[in-house]
């Protein structure tokens, strides 16, 4: 059960149909958790950081080549300080999303798509699913770049750490740190489905359309984005504060309850658990019925789109939710360890 001050219901009404509207265009991949997911794990790992990581913290945003245009975008007027410095590191989890527009002045520096995923292969007409393990990245990874997101988050991580890495480097390095976090435990960020209806791969679950809400044709959505803005879809920073606060009060998603899943710091690991949430959760071990997204994003007809399961969207609202805030501990974890390790024990 939910704690008192935390009503599901209340934010599930808030989705609106605006949200909805926007699953009928289906990019090559969709991006994450919407804004408001990001931002709602940012928030959290803002309360756990140490006060020293924090500052820590905030001292690099500063020297972000875009910490004024971006990263205090929208800032409200008359904001102090501290509401400043809250701002910009909400806006640091979204700035890997910011600068996949062509139009961005850093978007041919910054611009990483293949960062945001990994694609652990999920085979559910075989009988079992056979995936392989996220591997540690290799020599080769290094010398080439990231090819996933388990490499980039080593990478960023590396970055952050190193003394020689540029005031620049280190600002970006944090907002790549902050967004895939996040990313990483997004079920659909770690799964590739194929089957004879997508032989050649579901692209994360962007090709595939389910009414998220049936039998109201309006509520079509490929099953991405729909798991995208499962923790919400709002623009003003009281709902993301009010669900960040909730999840940090609510006895089943506290540190405590999530105690043996914190203490799994591999990042391909991480990865696993998002892939086997996908399989279970997501394609519910490979009885989700859908159309497949033809061009513009839509089926032929709107009867051809099957509607979710009974009770599937209240089941996935509360993996997302846990999901968001164990990547906000873990986040927290990983940039306290980074910006204020403890000395070794004697």
């Amino acid at each position: 059960m939910l704690h008192p001050c935390f009503n599901l219901e209340k934010l599930r009404c808030c989705l609106g149909f605006a949200s909805l509207i926007l699953g009928l265009f289906v990019p090559a991949r969709a991006w994450g958790w919407v804004g408001t997911g990001h931002k709602v794990i940012a928030m959290i790992v803002w309360d756990e950081l140490t006060p020293t990581a924090r500052g820590k913290a905030i001292e690099i945003l500063k020297r972000h080549p875009r910490y004024e245009k971006d990263l205090l975008a929208e800032l409200s007027p008359g904001s102090d300080e501290a509401s400043a410095e809250r701002h910009a590191f909400a806006n640091a989890a979204t700035w890997p999303d910011t600068v996949r527009s062509q139009s961005h002045p850093m978007h041919f520096a910054a611009n990483h798509p293949q960062w945001h995923y990994i694609d652990l292969p999920y085979h559910p007409e075989n009988g079992a699913e056979a995936a392989k393990p996220a591997q540690s990245p290799t020599a080769d990874a290094a010398r080439e770049g990231p090819r996933d997101i388990v490499e980039a988050l080593a990478k960023n991580a590396e970055d952050l750490r190193n003394p020689a890495a540029s005031d620049e480097q280190k600002a970006v390095a944090l907002c790549w740190i902050l967004h895939l976090g996040g990313d990483i435990h997004q079920p659909l960020h770690a799964i590739e489905m194929y089957s004879q209806q997508f032989p050649e791969g579901d692209k994360g679950g962007n090709a595939l359309l389910v009414l998220r809400d049936p039998p109201y044709p309006n509520s079509q959505m490929n099953l991405h984005l729909m798991w995208d803005q499962l923790p919400g879809n709002y623009a003003s920073e009281q709902p993301i504060g009010y669900l960040a606060g909730g999840l940090r009060t609510d006895p089943q998603f506290s540190r405590q309850q999530l105690k043996d899943q914190l203490s799994v710091k591999d990042f391909g690991a991480w990865a696993r658990e998002s892939h086997d949430l996908a399989v279970k959760y997501v394609y519910l071990d490979g009885t989700l019925k859908a159309a497949t997204a033809g061009r513009g994003g839509q089926a032929e007809t709107l009867t051809q789109v099957p509607g979710v399961p009974p009770g599937y969207v209240r089941q996935a609202e509360r993996i997302a939710l846990r999901q968001a805030a164990l990547a906000g501990y873990r986040t927290a974890d990983l940039l306290n360890g980074l910006l204020d390790p403890k000395p070794p024990t004697k």
